[in-house]
């Protein structure tokens, strides 16, 4: 049995975005259960389902020192959970967007709009159906530049929505200095993909993705898949490791 601490949960959804509670629900859950930090990551703009509105980011900043002022011994964090939208690994984050977060996690995600209708319809369409080997390659392609474009901090549940590499995803996590999420909801790699994560060297993160505050910190499926493929402790970064 594998013993730690989990001490951060970067990535949590309120109801900015398609969460159900409040910042303060949320903090007030990672307090109960003994986290140093909490990141507050709702949905990026150009997320159908629920994205955060860009002028909402002001006042959820303001919310966040709110709480932050009646919660001094634990760190809130305000991050945005940014979507991919193309092949060319743009996001839906400007640099004014940068500038008022403090770090940026994306990944795929199952309905986004783009800039055009048609380019938006086809990438979502293709990330739902097309689970082929140039498809899989092309969207690699597309995390890898997003990577170099923008200064992210996460990862944030590689093959879900569509299949990627990786191995070569981690890999390029790795030499960014990017953290590997593995997800609070769902971990979608095989045993194959494990040895690659492995092997890459690259720092892994736990989350949540809790869009309920009683879910906040829960890691219970990371503790499970930690232990089913014997994951070294010593590369994740929001743990402490118990004697």
């Amino acid at each position: 049995m594998k013993n730690f601490k989990v001490t951060a949960d970067y990535h949590t959804h309120t109801f900015y975005s398609d969460g159900h509670d409040s910042v303060e629900d949320n903090v007030r859950e990672a307090v109960s259960k003994g986290l140093e930090v909490i990141g507050i990551t709702d949905h990026g703009f150009n997320h159908c389902m629920g994205g955060i509105k860009r002028s909402d980011i002001p006042k959820l900043r303001a919310e966040i020192e709110r709480v932050q002022a009646k919660y001094p011994n634990i760190k809130i964090l305000l991050g945005i959970e940014a979507n991919l939208l193309n092949y060319d690994g743009e996001l839906d984050i400007q640099q004014s967007d940068i500038d008022s977060l403090d770090y940026i996690i994306f990944g795929v995600h199952k309905f986004t709009f783009g800039k055009k209708v048609r380019g938006s319809f086809l990438f979502n369409a293709r990330n739902l159906l097309w689970d082929t080997v140039k498809h899989k390659q092309k969207i690699t392609d597309s995390y890898l530049k997003a990577l170099e474009k923008y200064p992210v901090k996460i990862v944030v549940h590689p093959n879900y929505a569509t299949a990627c590499d990786v191995g070569r995803l981690a890999r390029a996590c790795a030499e960014k200095g990017v953290w590997f999420e593995l997800n609070g909801k769902r971990i979608d790699f095989n045993a194959e993909e494990v040895e690659a994560i492995k092997q890459s060297g690259v720092d892994l993160v736990l989350s949540s993705d809790a869009h309920h505050s009683q879910n906040v910190g829960d890691m219970s499926l990371q503790q499970e898949f930690i232990e089913k493929y014997d994951l070294p402790l010593e590369k994740i970064v929001n743990i402490k490791i118990v004697k």
